[in-house]
């Protein structure tokens, strides 16, 4: 089967991620904050999504001394403080327009091939942005599901929500409001290792995390 053109899906991940965020807000307010909504959505797509929209946004990564916000620089403090010593975890500060962004990469927490379920000890990875969300209360969090290369872009595009979705229940089943949660699938369009090997596949089967004040 012919794979779909890349900037196609890109557009795909953000319309469907849209669908998500608006069911789980669904507060009825009016089209600036959808408008709002597409424009995060997009900058968090990265350029390329962003350019299929039709949408100018600038992403960004900064030095953490750069942050101007308080929650920013404290949800980087305490992320980096509670996985400085696993080498697994990348922590950055990004800005996308004039948004600041925790971006949080575990690089440890991985799926098997096909599936959108993590072991629980795999879970347990995840506990240092969980204890940051209990701590700051007045953030989001964007949970991105990715996977590699096997397979159709359609189906990855379903497998790659469908891990986002599973670590936002995860997250709310730990006592994280739905409302914070927003959750994006990229398919296999942004991966961090070569797809050639099995290793590399492995680490490319991931989610991440954006963090930012509400």
């Amino acid at each position: 089967m012919a794979k779909l053109n890349s900037k196609l899906i890109g557009t795909i991940a953000i319309i469907t991620s849209l669908g998500f965020t608006t069911a789980c807000t669904n507060t009825g307010q009016t089209r600036e904050t959808d408008k709002n909504a597409v424009t995060v959505a997009a900058a968090i797509g990265g350029i390329m999504a962003a350019n299929a929209l039709g949408i100018d946004n600038n992403v960004a990564k900064v030095a953490v001394g750069a942050l101007a916000g308080y929650t920013a620089r404290s949800v980087f403090d305490q992320v980096n403080k509670e996985t400085a010593s696993d080498p697994n975890t990348d922590v950055e500060a990004v800005k996308i327009g004039d948004q600041e962004f925790v971006q949080i990469n575990v690089k440890n927490v991985n799926f098997h091939s096909g599936s959108a379920e993590l072991d629980p000890y795999e879970l347990t990875r995840l506990t240092p942005i969980l204890n940051t969300l209990k701590q700051h209360l007045n953030t989001h969090v964007y949970v991105e599901g990715h996977t590699d290369s096997d397979g159709s872009n359609r189906y990855n595009q379903q497998l790659s929500e469908n891990r986002a979705k599973n670590v936002a229940f995860y997250l709310m089943d730990n006592g994280i409001t739905r409302d914070r949660i927003k959750t994006y699938g990229y398919g296999e369009e942004r991966p961090i290792a070569s797809n050639t090997s099995p290793e590399g596949k492995r680490e490319n089967r991931r989610v991440t995390f954006l963090i930012n004040e509400i």
